[in-house]
């Protein structure tokens, strides 16, 4: 489900985002990727020859070097088109750097972040939220109800399959091809932990590698002590999706908060970090949170949390040396029931918009 519609400039297709489609498509191949079925459903190679008018092995033959470009998913006689956050990140999920892949970096500059479209990434048309922060659920305070949700392993082990796969972050690999990661000596480039039948696709295109349960919640783990924010579905359910582990510099997600001044980039968690008498000021926690929620006055005590700004992550819980923080409960954002409830709703709101209608 293309639920986002698409880059846009003044009401009509962004032209940035045309150049970069013809990076991925020949006219003909376009042509026949437009009549592809969109994640989750699924089309043979006959459906779209009927719709095409072309006979099938015509329409087989591009089918396969489009699967073979990496710009059709292609699996057991079926076919797929990716979903827009795969679209745009084609040329990222390799260590590739080849003039496409840089010609794609610098179009990317101009539809998602000089055109705005990174709001609709990040939200509907009307503010409902595609993706939330997961909580360092070992750093709730005792007592706390923690639903199921807001545990990380909960999602791990309702993996469509078990079928988990870390995929190269393609935000930190944009930035890291483009000679400007800002977190270059912090964070590696890392990977995403793609879940369910989507990880499976990743793997069989050469672009995932598969884990076992034991290792993701070990990746889980390093990434956390690294400092980076969990960001997944705003849904109590997702057998099938993408476990992303964000900095504040490079995301597509996180920079909408942490750089282009949108309040509805992601959703909080229904947590806040709070501090004890144990803190000893020594503001650790200050330096590795990413939006700017904890303070140091020079004559404090203890830190302080900025609770407008907290998101609710616990990245400064996990390496606090007194363990003075903690994450306390409060009810922030509505949290759907599945991804596929969010998502319906999010295409709903974007349509009555106008945001997913053919520009005129």
């Amino acid at each position: 489900m293309n639920m986002m519609g698409v880059p846009k400039k003044d009401g009509d297709f962004s032209p940035a985002f045309m150049e970069y489609l013809e990076l991925l498509y020949t006219p003909e191949e376009a042509g026949i990727a437009s009549l592809v079925a969109v994640d989750p459903d699924r089309s043979t190679a006959e459906e779209v020859a009927e719709k095409a008018g072309r006979p099938v092995a015509e329409v087989e033959k591009i089918l396969g070097r489009l699967v073979e470009k990496k710009v059709l998913f292609g699996f057991g006689g079926q076919y797929v088109l990716p979903v827009l956050p795969v679209l745009v990140n084609i040329h990222q999920f390799t260590e590739d750097v080849d003039e496409d892949a840089l010609k794609a970096s610098a179009l990317y500059q101009d539809f998602f972040i000089k055109d705005g479209f990174y709001k609709f990434y990040q939200s509907s048309a009307k503010g409902t939220l595609r993706r939330r922060t997961v909580p360092v659920d070992r750093s709730i305070s005792e007592g706390q109800q923690v639903l199921s949700h807001e545990e990380i392993g909960s999602f791990l082990d309702r993996a469509n399959m078990g079928a988990m796969a870390l995929v190269p972050c393609p935000c930190r690999s944009r930035t890291e091809k483009m000679g400007t990661r800002e977190c270059k000596d912090k964070y590696p480039v890392a990977s995403c932990l793609v879940v369910g039948l989507p990880g499976m696709l990743f793997v069989a295109r050469g672009e995932g590698k598969q884990v076992s349960r034991e290792e993701a919640n070990e990746y889980v783990e390093e990434m956390r002590k690294l400092g980076l924010v969990i960001l997944t579905n705003n849904a109590a359910e997702m057998e099938n999706g993408v476990i992303c582990f964000c900095c504040g510099c490079c995301c597509s997600v996180t920079r909408g908060l942490t750089r282009w001044g949108n309040p509805k980039a992601f959703a909080r968690s229904n947590f806040i970090a709070t501090v004890n008498d144990d803190c000893e000021a020594c503001g650790t926690c200050v330096d590795r949170c990413l939006f700017s929620a904890i303070s140091l006055s020079e004559d404090a005590d203890r830190a302080e949390i900025d609770e407008s700004r907290c998101m609710g992550c616990g990245v400064c819980t996990v390496t606090c040396p007194t363990d003075a923080l903690r994450l306390e409960r409060l009810e922030r954002e509505p949290i759907y029931a599945a991804t596929t409830e969010l998502h319906e709703k999010i295409a709903s709101e974007n349509e009555e918009s106008g945001q997913k209608s053919r520009p005129e």
